[in-house]
């Protein structure tokens, strides 16, 4: 099955200028004061901007291929930062831009390429913000996009657009290692290199998505990460620190997208495309066609669905998963492992 492959540009940017335009005096009108940044209805734009400012960064990773500039939001007590994979991938140090205009080091914690997110950890606490739910989004909804572009020199920019459509899934990598974006956001905000790991934002101050990419041949074609996979991996690496997720080795995606190329009939559910060598799955005696629709005692519609899902277990643990075979549910036990 061959899914229609965009161009698409991951918005990384090695600039050299990284001192351009810094004040290393604190701004004392940004409230950095540690704390829940709560929802709100009704607000303007520039009232959400004013609240959620002091949790977003711009980041600056340094490695032996040169600097990458990206871009973090803050999503627990304790400075931990959220961004992007592709951002942080390979760093042998990193430098965090906060909101007032001071800047600090940060520990890399945990990353995963093929979801493009990663978590650091800022040395300094910091505001963090309520996450939200990409399911209550509507398409046309008013969101607001916060980050990097280009250079440091623009970090804490503010761009607003509306959502353009849900759950899009991209292809992206080369074809002998192309691997898959799914669920994501689109939207028009404007981003550009620089971007990467910034919050996309809806007008109650809730945090909705983290920018991953945009289309490379058109304009107003931005894509964010569904903050549910970001929220569950956070909780369990600020309780646990050291998280080993939950492995069980199959690859699918939403049956309404398989359903779209006749693979299947079903329009709920994750349509299973592969299954890992001697994964867990595999042993389970899970196969190729099989339709995921519950993981423990809940249900799962997405493939959005079972990675938050999944995040919920550690390396080790006894995990049921039902499915549907040739329309008969079945259910296999299987023990995840590390990936």
């Amino acid at each position: 099955m061959r899914m229609k492959k965009f161009i698409i540009v991951i918005l990384i940017f090695c600039n050299l200028f990284l001192s351009a335009c810094f004040d290393s005096s604190a701004d004392r009108t940004i409230d950095m004061t540690p704390r829940l940044i709560l929802a709100q209805d009704g607000l303007l734009a520039t009232d959400v901007v004013e609240n959620v400012k002091g949790a977003v960064v711009g980041i600056a990773a340094f490695s032996s291929g040169g600097t990458s500039v990206g871009s973090g939001v803050a999503i627990s007590n304790g400075g931990y930062v959220l961004t992007n994979h592709h951002v942080v991938s390979g760093a042998n140090s990193i430098l965090v831009y906060y909101a007032d205009k001071t800047q600090g080091t940060a520990e890399y914690i945990w990353s995963d390429s093929s979801l493009d997110l990663a978590i650091i950890k800022a040395e300094k606490n910091m505001p963090y913000l309520e996450c939200g739910t990409s399911k209550e989004l509507k398409v046309g909804q008013d969101v607001l996009a916060i980050g990097t572009p280009l250079t440091l020199q623009f970090k804490h920019t503010v761009t607003k657009g509306i959502v353009s459509a849900l759950n899009r899934t991209l292809e992206v990598g080369s074809i002998s290692d192309a691997t898959y974006l799914q669920n994501l956001i689109q939207h028009d905000a404007s981003i550009n290199p620089g971007n990467s790991g910034g919050p996309l934002i809806s007008l109650d101050c809730k945090l909705v998505g983290i920018n991953t990419l945009k289309a490379e041949s058109g304009e107003g074609i931005g894509f964010a990460i569904p903050i549910e996979v970001g929220e569950a991996i956070a909780k369990q690496i600020v309780a646990n620190h050291d998280y080993l997720p939950a492995y069980i080795g199959l690859f699918g995606f939403d049956s309404s997208i398989a359903s779209f190329y006749n693979e299947t009939t079903q329009n709920t559910g994750v349509f299973v495309v592969t299954v890992d060598e001697n994964s867990p799955a595999n042993k389970a005696g899970l196969q190729k066609g099989d339709i995921v629709i519950g993981v423990g005692n809940k249900q799962i519609e997405t493939v959005l669905d079972l990675k938050v899902v999944l995040y919920e277990y550690n390396a080790g643990d006894r995990i049921n998963v039902k499915i549907l075979r040739d329309g008969k549910e079945m259910t296999f036990e299987m023990n995840a492992s590390q990936r």
